[in-house]
């Protein structure tokens, strides 16, 4: 399909910028203002077909803004085709810029668009069934970070509290841990009210070193292994991939892995990495041989996560089990 119209949104809480962007004249053909709501994103269609825009032959780029532009994503899915992109990514693919409002941007992102036409290929909204899997990860998240603080308290406090405060303390502590439980169980019956997350969830669980979080986690980053469909990919995706860094004769930097990754996914991975080199033999003799040799702990154990992560796409592309190869070590 040709696209001969590109249009960007700048999406913010309650309103929509949206520039359609002139090939022509390089500049903005026409810019307008519409709420955040269902009736908006009607008067956007409605819109771009009084300026002529044939929808078949048109593309949306919208940054991508989490929950507000959700409901914009599903509405314009079997409409005309859209992407969301990075902000980081559109800001840096620029060049130099000034200035800053909600129509200019709407007009970098068109312009974006238009520059990278050939390299932008349309986004698909996430099934329901992933995006209350993704807002059960989130509150998993933000219930353990509060455990964790209780814990922290108890640890680290209890000197200097009286047996009231303490007990109290331990009462929260009771409530979230139910509550993790509680969310956990219901992450896993969501799983398994799914045959396609089923059988991706029990291959990943086959691999020493991942459980329930970092299954979860890798299905809901991968789209089920459908937006991300390989090992390299991925890892470059969690900050896993390491990067050289020289320039000339004079700049040799360490090779390192980006800053520019899903720590959360990163974080998850060390945990993974960690229990496979207790749990898992081969992983273990590995890391005690590479230590051996003189690399450095981070250094391995972001070569464990690497070895998970090839694991983990091989066994779903495979379709088949992780099998153990070595029983002792």
């Amino acid at each position: 399909m040709k696209r001969n119209w590109f249009i960007g949104i700048d999406i913010s809480k309650k309103t929509l910028d949206v520039v359609i962007y002139d090939q022509e004249k390089k500049r903005a053909r026409k810019h307008f203002k519409v709420n955040n709501e269902l009736k908006g994103f009607k008067e956007i269609i409605k819109t771009l077909k009084a300026e002529g825009v044939i929808l078949d032959n048109a593309f949306i780029c919208l940054e991508y803004c989490g929950i507000y532009g959700l409901e914009l994503g599903f509405f314009l899915e079997g409409k005309i085709s859209f992407c969301f992109c990075a902000p980081l990514h559109i800001k840096r693919s620029l060049g130099l810029t000034r200035g800053k409002n909600d129509k200019l941007d709407a007009y970098k992102i068109a312009w974006f668009s238009y520059l990278f036409r050939d390299e932008l290929s349309p986004s698909t909204m996430p099934t329901k069934t992933m995006l209350k899997l993704k807002s059960l990860m989130g509150e998993r998240y933000r219930v353990v970070k509060a455990a964790t603080i209780e814990k922290q308290v108890l640890r680290e406090l209890s000197s200097q509290l009286d047996n009231k405060a303490i007990i109290r303390v331990k009462h929260r502590l009771k409530i979230l841990t139910a509550d993790v439980k509680a969310i956990e169980n219901e992450i896993k019956e969501l799983i398994m009210s799914s045959p396609e997350l089923k059988k991706s969830y029990k291959l990943l669980q086959s691999i020493t070193g991942i459980a329930l979080v970092n299954a979860t986690m890798m299905i809901l980053c991968t789209n089920n292994f459908e937006g991300i469909t390989n090992a390299r990919s991925f890892a470059c995706y969690c900050g896993v991939a390491p990067f050289e860094y020289s320039s000339g004769t004079s700049i040799r930097g360490k090779t390192r892995v980006s800053n520019l990754a899903n720590k959360r996914m990163k974080a998850d991975l060390t945990n993974a990495a960690r229990s496979a080199i207790v749990h898992d033999p081969e992983m273990r003799i590995y890391y005690k041989r590479k230590r051996a040799e003189g690399k450095e702990h981070g250094t391995v154990i972001n070569a464990v996560k690497f070895k998970i992560i090839t694991r983990a796409f091989a066994v779903i592309k495979r379709g088949t089990p992780f099998v153990k190869l070595r029983q002792a070590g």
